[in-house]
């Protein structure tokens, strides 16, 4: 691996290096952007860092803000630490225009009254009727919400910058066989999860619509949540609780496998690896973690059990 950090300044110029001391990039199926940080040697003193990028050779593998930067000079050496989020970062920081937004792609409706710099839209093949934009939504509650919509699934950060409701097909199946495979593991998380899920009706009852997770109650997880109605889903109010009660379910139960090296993996990847007591076929990647430090890149794969993956 020929790693390369490119840290870009206001006026224009850059500050490249390669002396990378250790440094993380995190994707997750659920997360609306990568993160990346570390350490680095560099050559000269920074500021007025703007966005940072991470190359493998020449393929970029991080684009983002420049969320924390500290130059620092010891010993002789100028080092940097460094932490950055994906432009998508800005999809849970800004709000479309609350209100109906009908006959709607993707891109029509994220990019309707804000186009966010350096972040592109899968170019789905068909609209959807309405999606309705309340009050404090974010743009990325907005994605959320189209998905469902569009093909009952939930969007996903791609690439570097690109906001996807599909999985990538072009994406070819990968093999961990041969890899030299540190460990494998299971677990679960329950900590999200809810039991039952309660809405108001438009009269402002909570009898009317209500949504039991039997698997948690049978797992003694009692939590009740209360909702205002929804009018998201006004000719599908039971949706409403549905897609709520699935998304405290995210990755309730997980295999995850680390191995030395990187495949350049992507999310909703589909990968397949054995060893030992543990083995997933032909499933897609829902996190993915890619260390290096001491010369050596570690890459970790997570895969979900839950409503939107299975392993």
């Amino acid at each position: 691996m020929s790693y390369s950090l490119k840290f870009n300044l206001s006026g224009g110029t850059s500050v490249s290096t390669d002396s990378i001391v250790s440094m993380k990039l995190e994707k997750e199926r659920y997360t609306p952007y990568i993160r990346l940080s570390g350490m680095a040697l560099v050559s000269e003193a920074l500021s007025k860092v703007v966005s940072i990028s991470l190359y493998n050779g020449d393929n970029e593998l991080h684009f983002g803000f420049a969320d924390i930067v500290e130059y620092t000079e010891s010993y002789g050496k100028k080092q940097v630490l460094f932490s950055s989020k994906s432009f998508t970062g800005a999809l849970g920081m800004n709000q479309l225009t609350p209100g109906m937004y009908s006959g709607v792609t993707l891109e029509d409706l994220l990019k309707s009254s804000i186009v966010l710099p350096n972040v592109s839209y899968e170019n789905v093949t068909k609209t959807i009727n309405y999606v309705y934009i309340k009050d404090n939504d974010s743009m990325w509650d907005a994605a959320v919400a189209f998905a469902r919509k569009y093909n009952g699934d939930y969007p996903y950060i791609s690439g570097t910058n690109t906001v996807r409701v599909t999985r990538d097909t072009s994406k070819s199946e990968l093999s961990l066989t041969s890899k030299q495979i540190v460990s494998a593991s299971f677990g679960q998380d329950t900590t999200r999860r809810l039991s039952h899920l309660h809405m108001k009706d438009v009269d402002g009852n909570y009898n009317t619509y209500s949504l039991t997770n039997s698997g948690a109650v049978s797992a003694d997880i009692i939590r009740h949540k209360h909702i205002g109605f929804d009018r998201q889903w006004l000719s599908e109010p039971t949706e409403a609780l549905q897609s709520r009660m699935d998304f405290a379910d995210r990755g309730r139960s997980y295999i995850k496998v680390k191995y030395i090296g990187s495949s350049g993996e992507e999310l909703r990847q589909k990968a397949s690896f054995s060893a030992g007591g543990f083995s997933v076929s032909s499933k897609e990647i829902c996190r993915i973690e890619l260390s290096f430090s001491g010369g050596v890149t570690y890459t970790t794969l997570w895969f979900y059990g839950d409503a939107y993956s299975s392993y």
